[in-house]
């Protein structure tokens, strides 16, 4: 698994470089991790089979569409988490999505936070969450002169949230405060450097 996976971070890495400073993800690039996906689920003896890669690359892709529809995401990044489905299969995509969906709002709130334009996404929600209760579709969608409605670069996200899911351990801090004691020893010579000056006083 070390080799499809070390391949797959390969991938994503170069197509956050793409979506970062050409704000496209190349389609060769999707096509060719998909089609790496399949071969490596099917030749492989550490594969999940054809069938899993396809239910992975059917999930990726129906899980992403809706951001896609209502135009908060691109088509590449839609054919990106597809390809990703492929390689890992419905199990891991489920949770890449979850976990690309959550990074990706938290970039999208910083951007536009950054960008002075908090009060104006707020108030657009709080229009159509009115308009929700009163039967009135009052949403207005951002226009280009707002960060809301300008293209941020999400394949970074995707890739972030892929190696969280397969290697979570590098993510890990696992720090025990509590078993980190200092030797005897050192104890009784902190003890006795603090303590002496101020018995001879």
């Amino acid at each position: 698994m070390l080799l499809i996976n070390s391949l797959l971070i390969l991938t994503l890495f170069l197509a956050s470089v793409f979506d970062a400073t050409t704000h496209k993800i190349p389609n060769k690039l999707s096509l060719s991790l998909m089609a790496t996906g399949f071969g490596w689920n099917f030749f492989s003896i550490e594969g999940l089979g054809l069938t899993a890669s396809g239910a992975g690359l059917a999930v990726g892709l129906l899980l992403m569409l809706p951001g896609y529809v209502f135009g908060s995401m691109g088509a590449g990044d839609t054919k990106l988490m597809a390809a990703i489905g492929s390689v890992v299969g419905p199990s891991q995509v489920l949770d890449v999505v979850f976990y690309g969906y959550l990074l990706m709002f938290v970039m999208a709130v910083i951007f536009i936070t950054v960008q002075g334009d908090l009060f104006k996404l707020l108030r657009r929600y709080l229009a159509l969450l009115y308009g929700l209760f009163s039967g009135v579709w009052a949403y207005q969608k951002p226009d280009r002169s707002e960060a809301a409605g300008r293209r941020m670069p999400l394949a970074p996200a995707i890739a972030l949230a892929t190696c969280y899911v397969i290697y979570p351990s590098f993510f890990t801090l696992d720090f025990n405060l509590l078993d980190m004691r200092l030797p005897t020893e050192y104890v009784e010579a902190i003890k006795s450097y603090i303590c002496d000056p101020l018995r001879g006083r």
